[in-house]
């Protein structure tokens, strides 16, 4: 079971990472798909990922606040 988490997570982090790179290239109809999709899967890993870019910008707060922001809307 620990095995399946864990590749849950994996794969989560890479669309999610895979979400910024569509970002990057102006997709943003892509990054939301592959955003929703790393939700479903480990709702951690997107929030691992914003902490990440956080920490490398200097700025969590606004980061934070956006990814609440997005779970709060995934919820509800």
């Amino acid at each position: 079971m620990a095995d399946n988490k864990q590749d849950k997570h994996e794969k989560a982090l890479d669309l999610t990472e895979a979400a910024l790179d569509s970002l990057v290239t102006g997709d943003e109809a892509k990054a939301d798909k592959l955003i929703e999709e790393a939700k479903k899967l480990d709702p951690s890993a997107l929030k691992e990922v914003v902490e990440d870019l956080a920490e490398a910008e200097g700025s969590s707060g606004t980061l934070d606040d956006q990814a609440e922001e997005e779970d709060e809307e995934a919820a509800g």
